[in-house]
């Protein structure tokens, strides 16, 4: 090999190093940029978890003395025996009622506030807490024995079909609360003479679906149904999701089932 080829070899190989290690720097130099971006966007998640947590908290504070107060005052009146018309005495039954609901769903944020609080410096017991065995199946019974005579009273038939045992990781007092806040809101839109359906089942995850037949107006979105963003909370919180089908009249809470990874 004579030296000019030789020369001219090794300059082709400097120059393809240098190549090289120019496209390693500019993929590294991303790479960092990348990271840092990360690092940013998880610090900035960090402290929305830390407002949202403080936020759930400050709500309970709030609005617990008020509602107990309505809930304490209502009772109060509903269990006075002569001067109130039967109407307003059911008004007021039913304004103690739904005070009631109030104050378990403040519970309920506070609960999921307290969980995010903790998530950082008690990661091993928010995940013991997040793999507690959920019997959905029960709960469902339980929620559709609950309005069962609100049902009757508006004379809205009730049809409950449960696939079976379906367990659920979660927490039972906040998934108690959000089947019993779907049924209602159905139950409001349902129109006398008709039926609410409940049907349990399970797709690769659980579906609770809720379905009404109404002649009620229609909301403009599904943001209008009063407590479908406490539903999607705790939905969320059970790494779930709520499906709103205002159009075809149904209400669906998707979770996912207790198994191997759970």
């Amino acid at each position: 090999m004579s030296l000019p080829f030789a020369a001219g070899i090794i300059t082709i190989l400097i120059i393809c190093f240098g190549v090289f290690y120019s496209r390693f720097q500019r993929r590294e130099k991303k790479v960092e940029k990348l990271e840092k971006l990360l690092e940013d966007a998880n610090r900035e998640l960090a402290s929305l978890e830390l407002l949202k947590s403080h936020f759930l908290s400050r709500i309970g504070d709030v609005l617990a003395s008020p509602l107990k107060a309505i809930e304490t005052s209502s009772t109060r009146l509903s269990s006075l025996d002569s001067g109130i018309p039967e109407q307003i005495r059911a008004d007021l039954n039913d304004l103690s009622s739904e005070v009631r609901s109030l104050i378990r769903i403040m519970g309920v944020f506070e609960d999921i506030s307290n969980s995010s609080s903790t998530a950082g410096h008690e990661s091993d017991h928010l995940s013991e807490m997040e793999m507690e065995i959920v019997h959905m199946d029960d709960i469902v019974s339980e929620a559709a024995m609950e309005i069962s005579e609100a049902a009757a009273d508006k004379q809205v038939s009730l049809s409950v079909g449960i696939c079976g045992r379906v367990d659920v990781p979660g927490k039972k007092a906040q998934l108690v609360e959000t089947v019993l806040s779907i049924f209602r809101e159905a139950l409001k839109r349902a129109a006398p003479g008709t039926v609410l359906s409940v049907e349990l089942r399970i797709e690769k995850n659980m579906h609770l679906e809720t379905g009404w037949s109404g002649d009620a107006p229609m909301p403009q979105a599904e943001e209008d149904i009063l407590g479908a963003g406490f539903i999607r909370l705790v939905a969320s919180a059970h790494k779930g999701w709520l499906s709103v089908n205002m159009e075809n009249e149904s209400i669906t809470l998707i979770l996912p089932v207790a198994g191997e990874g759970s």
